[in-house]
């Protein structure tokens, strides 16, 4: 397994409202995509996310405390060297409009992930999760 290097960080936030406001206004962080259940994507560099997920949203809980993934090019290749080195890992690997993700728990419990974004982007209308 080889890290790209960063590429989403996801908080969960109990007043997404006023989070989306925060990173949008007082840090200028563009909108990439907006789901009206309260989950964000914004982009913060070239292939870089921040990703904000309001109450009630599936990555709620496992962003809270807020979560990095580091990007690799393989998230399946990833988790049998994860598996291998004896990690501890957090459920299945996710899918959504090309993603593919899956957390683990790393040093001092903390809660990480490793993340493949599609190669033509991430930028997308479709807001719907796949797993």
């Amino acid at each position: 397994m080889q890290v790209k290097g960063f590429s989403w960080f996801g908080v969960g936030v109990d007043d997404f409202p006023a989070a989306l406001a925060f990173f949008r206004d007082v840090l200028g962080i563009r909108v990439a995509v907006e789901d009206a259940r309260g989950v964000a994507m914004l982009q913060v560099g070239d292939r870089q996310v921040l990703e904000i997920f309001g109450p009630g949203t599936a990555g709620h809980t496992m962003t809270d405390p807020p979560t990095m993934a580091f990007e690799v090019a393989d998230v399946p290749q990833a988790r049998t060297h994860l598996l291998a080195n004896g990690v501890e890992l957090l459920g299945d690997i996710g899918a959504w409009n090309g993603f593919k993700w899956l957390y683990f728990r790393g040093p001092g419990g903390h809660v990480f992930a490793v993340k493949q974004t599609p190669p033509d982007g991430w930028e997308t209308n479709d807001h719907e999760q796949d797993g």
